[in-house]
């Protein structure tokens, strides 16, 4: 038994002994093996690495081409955006060039219009003021008899304020108006304004009014004082009075009218009192309860009334004074209290010659074309 277990120890040895180099043989074969395989990994991760550096060095240099090309496309796209910029602002700034051209041409033109509307206007300027002075000689020649007719001889004796007068009865200038055109401060000359000669008498148009001279004028004025002198109206307490700044010591009395009817617009006021049928609206002063006016004195009549002394109205100072019209003739004021019969021609106060007379009960307005015919006229001083 011993035995045995001795045997069976030997064999295990000599089989160790013999199995020994063979595993150790087989392990250095492997190790090398192994070696082998880890040189040739590291072969191969060293082959890939350098694969990985030179794929790296061209991905980079891919990277840096595509960058420089991206570059590239971004300068040429700049350098194209700023060139389109440049040409933008080229034709912007030719465009601005061109508008500028074309506003210099336009003021221009504009100034070459306005030089030649000035020059326009100045002549027409000249020839106004030339025909403006010619026809105020003219105005001023054709004043000049009826101004010297009302020339006083003593007008110390001659003249009467509104108060010596009896009170002024005439229309009186609103506020404002007055203030606008009238007074010391707004002085003017006569002749270059509307006169109207009536009966003798004459009046003016000013700022809108119709004055009447009553007065005289002073014997020691300039016989051209209305053509040379700066006159103004102004209220003095009791009534108008037109002053002359080289005279201002002196008045004239006035009488001023508001509703003065120009000369263009009196058809349209006659056709107004025109009677549709004239028998039946017209009525004599007797029908009237009496003729209770103003009486003329029988001097002045006989120099200015009755039917050797005819006239035109349409000439004459027009007014419209309580609903009626009323004219100025001979120094006195007529209201045509009557309508005028409808058969009378429509213009019968421009063509036709009329004349006032007394007929027993008042007084009237004759018609020479009608002599059948007489309207009823009331007259006054102012």
């Amino acid at each position: 038994m011993k035995r045995l277990r001795f045997v069976s120890a030997g064999v295990l040895l000599l089989l160790l002994g013999l199995t020994a180099p063979i595993h150790a043989g087989l392990q250095r074969d492997g190790n090398r093996q192994q070696q082998g395989q880890d040189k040739q990994q590291q072969a191969n991760d060293k082959q890939q690495q350098t694969k990985d550096k030179q794929q790296q060095a061209k991905d980079k240099q891919q990277q840096k081409a595509q960058q420089q090309n991206q570059k590239k496309q971004q300068q040429q796209q700049q350098k194209v955006q700023q060139q389109n910029r440049q040409q933008q602002q080229q034709k912007a700034q030719q465009a601005e060039r061109n508008q500028q051209q074309q506003q210099q041409k336009a003021q221009q033109a504009d100034r070459n219009r306005q030089q030649q509307q000035r020059a326009e206007q100045q002549r027409q300027q000249q020839n106004r003021q030339q025909a403006l002075t010619r026809q105020e000689r003219q105005r001023a020649q054709q004043q000049q008899s009826t101004w010297q007719q009302r020339r006083a001889t003593n007008w110390q004796a001659e003249h009467r304020t509104w108060q010596q007068r009896g009170g002024y009865t005439a229309d009186r200038i609103p506020e404002d108006r007055y203030r606008s055109n009238f007074g010391p401060n707004h002085a003017f000359r006569i002749y270059r304004n509307p006169v109207v000669v009536a009966g003798g008498y004459p009046g003016f148009l000013y700022g809108g009014f119709y004055f009447s001279i009553v007065d005289p004028w002073p014997q020691y004025w300039p016989s051209n004082w209305y053509e040379d002198d700066d006159v103004y109206v102004d209220y003095s307490g009791d009534g108008y009075y037109l002053y002359n700044r080289r005279y201002p010591q002196d008045r004239l009395s006035l009488g001023v009218y508001i509703n003065f009817v120009p000369q263009n617009d009196r058809r349209g006021v006659w056709l107004k009192y025109r009677s549709r049928n004239w028998q039946r609206d017209h009525r004599d002063w007797r029908q009237r309860g009496g003729y209770n006016g103003y009486r003329i004195p029988s001097d002045r009549y006989g120099r200015y009334f009755g039917r050797n002394h005819r006239f035109r109205i349409n000439n004459l100072p027009l007014v419209i004074s309580g609903g009626y019209p009323r004219f100025q003739y001979g120094g006195f004021w007529f209201s045509v209290v009557d309508p005028w019969p409808q058969y009378w021609s429509s213009n019968w106060y421009d063509n036709d010659n009329v004349y006032i007379d007394y007929s027993g009960d008042g007084y009237y307005l004759y018609n020479s074309r009608y002599p059948q015919d007489r309207i009823a006229v009331s007259v006054s001083l102012h």
